[in-house]
C-alpha cells in the first residue's frame, strides 16, 4: 500500500513569507494569539462524532512550524497519531459579515458538489465563523484530497502524454457542473449552520447582488458597472470610452439564447491550475477554493484560463493550449451525446424548438467563448487591451481602432 504524503511535506511556513509585509504579521498574529491546543481537542472530538468506533487514545497534533498561505487564509495541517490528516483553514484577514457570509455559501457550495457530482472535493468536517469561541479565529475543519497543485498552467506543466488523461477529467468537471443547475443566477446558501435547505441568494460583490432571474442582468450589470470605474479613472479619455463601448456591445456577441432565463449551472469562477490538485500520475485529487462559486449563466462557465490561448504567444507557443481546448471540447461532445442526462432540461419554452437548448461543447467551441473570456478576465485596469483585442474577434481586419474610436470615442456611455 502506497503511503499517503502528508499534507505539510512541501509546505515551508514563514519562510515562504517576506518578512517586511503586512501578510507577513497577519499571520504571525494568527500563530501568536489563537488557541491550536484547542482546535486539537476539538479535532479529536470531531472525529469521534464522525466515527463513534475510534480509539479513545487517539491524538492529534497541528504542525505550527509547516504550513501554506493562500490571498486570505492560512492552512494548517492537523496530524492525527493514526495517520489521518485533516486540514483547518484559518482566515487571517479582516472578517467582516460579507466575508462570514462568503464561507458560508462556500461551505455550503462544497456540500452540495460533495452530494450531487463526482466532483473531487473536501468534506468538511466541523466550522466555526465566529473569532467569539476558544480558538480565537473562525475556522474551517476538511478532509484532506491528497495531491498537489501544478507550478505553472496545465498545458506547460503536464507532459504531452497525459494531456488526453487531464483533458478527459477535466471535460468530467465541466459535465458534472453543467448538470448541477439552478432557476436563478446567484450564491448557494444553507444557513448559518449548513443544515438547511438549499436557496439562491445575492451575491454580494455583484453590482447587482440579485439572486437574478436571466443571463442578460447578468452580463449587462457587470459590464456597465466596470464601464462605470474605467469612466471614473479615465474621463473623457476616447480610446478608453472606444473599448467600453465594443465590450459593451460585445455581448450581443456572447449570450445563448435559448438560456437566457437558464438553467444556470454552478461556477467555480476560478477554475485554474493552481486549484486543482493531482497526484504524480496527473489524477486529478481535487478541486480546491469554492469561495466565489455561484450558480451563473452557461456562457459563465466556458471561462477557464485553462483553455484559453495568449495573444503574445506565437501559434507554435499557443498549440499545446490549444490542443488541449480541442480535447476537452471532444470529450465534452461525446459525454453530451451518449448521455442525455449530461445536458439538463429546460423547463421554458424556446423559440421555434421547446426541447432544444444549447450544451456546453456547442458554446465552448465557438468564437462567442473566446469573446466572453476577454469579457470575463478584462479587469478595469486591461479594458483598453481587452477592448481592442475583443474588437479584433469581433470585427476581424474590416474596421480599424481609429475608425471605432471616430464612433465610439465621443458618444456618452452611461
Amino acid at each position: 500500500m502506497k503511503m499517503q504524503i502528508r499534507p505539510s511535506e512541501h509546505w515551508k511556513g514563514f519562510a515562504d513569507l517576506d518578512a517586511s509585509s503586512e501578510k507577513y504579521e497577519l499571520v504571525r498574529q494568527v500563530f501568536s494569539v489563537a488557541n491550536f491546543k484547542h482546535l486539537e481537542e476539538y479535532a479529536i472530538t470531531s472525529r469521534h462524532q464522525l466515527q463513534p468506533e475510534l480509539s479513545p487514545e487517539i491524538r492529534c497534533s497541528a504542525n505550527v512550524m509547516k504550513f501554506t498561505t493562500g490571498f486570505n487564509n492560512v492552512v494548517v495541517e492537523l496530524a492525527f497519531s493514526d495517520q489521518t490528516y485533516w486540514l483547518a483553514r484559518i482566515p487571517y484577514r479582516t472578517f467582516d459579515n460579507e466575508e462570514r457570509t462568503s464561507a458560508h455559501s462556500e461551505i455550503a457550495t462544497m456540500r452540495v458538489v460533495r452530494d450531487r457530482t463526482t466532483i473531487p472535493v473536501s468534506q468538511i468536517y466541523a466550522f466555526d465563523m465566529s473569532a467569539d469561541q476558544p480558538f480565537g479565529y473562525p475556522y474551517v475543519l476538511m478532509e484532506y484530497l491528497g495531491g498537489r497543485s501544478l507550478d505553472t498552467g496545465i498545458a506547460t506543466s503536464v507532459p504531452l502524454e497525459h494531456h488526453a488523461k487531464v483533458a478527459k477529467q477535466l471535460a468530467n468537471v465541466f459535465v458534472e457542473l453543467q448538470k448541477l443547475t439552478f432557476d436563478r443566477i446567484g450564491r448557494l446558501w444553507c444557513g448559518e449552520d449548513a443544515d438547511q435547505p438549499l436557496e439562491i441568494v445575492a451575491m454580494c460583490w455583484h453590482c447587482t447582488p440579485g439572486p437574478l432571474q436571466t443571463s442578460l442582468e447578468y452580463l449587462y450589470n457587470q459590464q456597465q458597472g466596470q464601464n462605470r470605474e474605467i469612466m471614473t479613472m479615465h474621463p473623457a479619455d476616447p480610446d478608453w470610452l472606444t473599448a467600453c463601448w465594443v465590450l459593451k456591445l460585445a455581448l450581443a456577441r456572447v449570450v445563448v439564447e435559448d438560456r437566457v432565463r437558464g438553467p444556470f449551472p454552478l461556477c467555480h469562477l476560478d477554475l485554474h491550475f493552481g486549484n486543482m490538485l493531482f497526484d504524480d500520475d496527473f489524477n486529478l485529487t481535487g478541486i480546491i477554493d469554492w469561495s466565489n462559486a455561484q450558480a451563473a449563466p452557461l456562457e459563465q462557465l466556458s471561462v477557464c484560463p485553462e483553455l484559453i490561448s495568449f495573444p503574445g504567444r506565437t501559434d507554435e507557443g499557443n498549440k499545446p493550449i490549444v490542443d488541449l481546448r480541442k480535447m476537452v471540447i471532444r470529450y465534452l461532445q461525446k459525454v453530451e451525446s451518449c448521455n442525455e442526462s449530461s445536458v439538463p432540461a429546460v423547463d421554458h419554452e424556446t423559440e421555434g424548438n421547446s426541447n432544444k437548448i444549447s450544451t456546453l461543447s456547442e458554446y465552448m467551441a465557438s468564437e462567442s467563448a473566446e469573446i466572453m473570456h476577454r469579457l470575463y478576465m478584462a479587469s478595469p485596469k486591461g479594458s483598453l487591451w481587452a477592448g481592442k483585442r475583443v474588437a479584433k474577434l469581433m470585427y476581424g481586419e474590416h474596421i480599424t481602432w481609429d475608425q471605432l474610436k471616430e464612433v465610439y470615442g465621443t458618444i456618452p456611455l452611461l
